[in-house]
């Protein structure tokens, strides 16, 4: 387990510039809590753009059917790759996330936020939902 610090307002309002959340790291994910990502939760991955660190929510899994690619015809259908998610950020008009750089490969996802611990930091928003 680690501290994850979010940059920006893409999360808000779950989620705010310079919170600090609970990050549960890569692999101990699935080797101590038995546990796989899926649609809802939020993680922190490396942008297949740039490899910076980013924070979103997982809005599809891999074979799931997506339905807000941006510069498509509506009537094409996209399906998540095997071992890819499609991330948004709670702030969809503020967000730079999947419908811009595409689907984001298992490999790349660094950890998942625990809710149970919500934001640890600042104290004010403390038991704040994720």
């Amino acid at each position: 387990m680690t501290v994850g610090r979010i940059q920006g307002e893409s999360m808000a309002p779950t989620l705010h510039n310079k919170d600090y959340v609970l990050l549960i790291k890569n692999p101990f994910r699935e080797l101590f809590f038995l546990r796989k990502l899926e649609p809802g939760d939020v993680v922190f991955f490396k942008s297949p753009q740039d490899n910076t660190i980013c924070c979103k929510r997982i809005k599809f899994e891999q074979h799931q059917t997506v339905d807000m690619i941006q510069e498509k015809a509506v009537d094409e259908i996209h399906v998540v790759p095997k071992n890819h998610f499609f991330m948004v950020g709670d702030n969809l008009n503020n967000s730079i996330d999947s419908r811009k750089y595409g689907y984001v490969p298992n490999g790349l996802i660094v950890g998942y936020v625990n809710k149970s611990a919500g934001v640890i930091w600042p104290p004010n928003r403390w038991f704040s939902k994720v």
